[in-house]
């Protein structure tokens, strides 16, 4: 049976762990099946919220939001024979909007000391918050892993994120747009739209590959689309961005499919908040 759309939580040899309680996460134990001899771990860590467009007095100089910027992405293949019977797992949250998300981890305790860690995957940054005389800049993009005292154990690897766009300029503009695809199977966020007297649109997330692309929230206050999300293969984008009113409320950003940035909210009377970034996961393969 194919879950183009939605993977369970058991999936033949796969297990997929998700966020689990507080914003800060909390760790969850995985037992190594008898009889594995591989497994490959796979970690996304959370998304960064958008930054809000920036609020002032219709004719104000207002600057959009940035979209915040995606997780990294970190894999090992290990030997089960080097390993101990449990695991412990954090799936790393998504951020709130203008809050950068959680970093994924896989340890030999229940501790994210990086003298335990066996995988963790770096989270995104938010994106900035739009003011009067600057846009709200882009969130950064998680960055490379080190690893931790047990990655060397397995063949171990780590992406970087992708950096989210940055809102639209003061004096009225577009949100600049993020393209999927450059390097990962995530990106970040859109940025929102800025105003002085225009209104103007959200930025786009250009679509490649098995991903389209989601319009930016329209002129006049639209709201951003949300992240795209598809687990087979995985293939998860950012939100685009919100339109900016300059009479009106500006458009919120959209949400940030998992591991992705939200968009960043457009300027206006009040300012459109960011959208969330989407919430990482930790995928457990038995694969001998």
């Amino acid at each position: 049976m194919s879950f183009a759309f939605h993977l369970p939580k058991e999936a033949g040899q796969t297990r997929r762990f998700d966020p689990n309680g507080s914003t800060t996460g909390q760790w969850q134990a995985y037992t190594v099946p008898l009889g594995a001899v591989l497994l490959e771990i796979i970690a996304v860590g959370g998304g960064g919220g958008g930054g809000a467009g920036f609020s002032a007095a219709a004719g104000s100089a207002r600057g959009g939001g940035g979209g915040g910027g995606s997780a990294a992405v970190s894999r090992n293949v290990v030997p089960t024979a080097l390993l101990p019977g449990t695991l412990f797992v954090l799936a790393g949250a998504g951020g709130a909007p203008g809050a950068a998300g959680i970093q994924s981890m896989v340890s030999m305790q229940a501790n994210g000391a990086t003298a335990l860690l066996l995988v963790n995957a770096n989270a995104g940054s938010a994106g900035g918050n739009g003011s009067a005389a600057a846009v709200g800049a882009a969130g950064a993009a998680g960055a490379i892993s080190g690893g931790g005292a047990y990655s060397a154990l397995g063949s171990f690897v780590s992406i970087a994120g992708q950096t989210g766009g940055a809102g639209g300029a003061v004096a009225g503009a577009v949100g600049t747009s993020v393209t999927f695809g450059a390097s990962i199977f995530v990106s970040g966020g859109a940025g929102g739209a800025g105003s002085t007297s225009g209104n103007f649109a959200g930025g786009v997330l250009t679509g490649a590959g098995l991903c389209p692309s989601i319009p930016g929230g329209l002129a006049g206050g639209g709201p951003g689309g949300a992240g795209y999300e598809l687990w087979l293969p995985p293939t998860f984008s950012g939100g685009s961005g919100g339109g900016s009113f300059s009479t009106g409320d500006g458009g919120e950003g959209g949400a940030g499919a998992r591991g992705c940035g939200g968009g960043g909210g457009g300027a206006g009377v009040a300012g459109g908040i960011g959208g969330r970034g989407g919430d990482g996961f930790v995928l457990i393969t038995v694969l001998a």
